[in-house]
């Protein structure tokens, strides 16, 4: 489980330490690393581990008849479009030009933990987001409880 939001610095060769609870959860897996792929849905990147690609994967052989042509199109891209980026021996992971370009990130990375995935993102385009979320909340007056996520979300 990814929780909690950590700020690192990224170098001149796009490395950057992931954060430990996040190691921790993600070194227990076949992979010691990182799946990582842009976000469709924002400047960012969405990240996870290789167990949950592998659960993703044997999904898509058992129910394939359960995704629409749309739904099956965009998990597609997902594996398409995925990078496996392996630890290094200080827990850093390289983040390839195209995803530090298409999340806009320059000096510092926010990890944001999302339960059983996370993204990464530069933090004032997060910033940006949260505040944007949390104003829609407000004007919709949304029950903060929690609840679990839709399908589909």
């Amino acid at each position: 489980m990814f929780l909690s939001t950590v700020i690192n610095k990224i170098d001149s060769k796009c490395r950057v330490s992931v954060p430990s609870a996040y190691r921790t959860t993600l070194q227990k897996q076949s992979f010691k690393g990182v799946i990582a792929f842009p976000s469709y849905n924002n400047k960012s990147i969405d990240a996870c581990g290789i167990d949950r690609m592998e659960k993703i994967s044997t999904s898509l052989d058992e129910n394939s008849h359960n995704y629409s042509k749309e739904e099956f199109d965009i998990i597609s891209l997902y594996f398409g479009e995925a990078e496996q980026l392996a630890f290094d021996k200080q827990g850093r992971i390289i983040l390839p030009k195209k995803l530090v370009e298409h999340a806009n990130i320059k000096n510092n990375v926010l990890f944001v933990g999302l339960g059983p995935t996370f993204q990464i993102w530069n933090p004032s385009n997060y910033e940006e987001k949260k505040n944007r979320a949390i104003k829609i909340a407000n004007e919709k007056k949304l029950d903060p409880r929690l609840k679990p996520i839709p399908k589909g979300v």
